[in-house]
């Protein structure tokens, strides 16, 4: 299991998440070494909670970052 990552850090991958999500097929950089590469797994049970595995193959990051979402609104279309 890996180390969770430092406030500071945690940020930047959720940045680097969120251009992933806009651009998928587009390199993105690793929140940790910003080499070119990171891999992005997307293991989100939505509508409760967004899962992303984060590699980078040339620092050896390997973290799990969750975001939780909030509860389903009942009588909306989003189910």
């Amino acid at each position: 299991m890996s180390e969770p990552l430092p406030p500071a850090l945690m940020r930047v991958a959720l940045q680097r998440i969120a251009e992933w999500r806009e651009q998928p097929f587009e390199p993105v950089l690793c929140p940790v070494c910003e080499a070119e590469g990171l891999l992005i797994a997307d293991q989100s049970a939505r509508p409760y909670a967004e899962w992303y595995a984060l590699t980078c193959l040339a620092c050896g990051l390997n973290a799990t970052i969750n975001v939780p979402l909030g509860p389903p609104v009942p009588g909306s279309d989003s189910a």
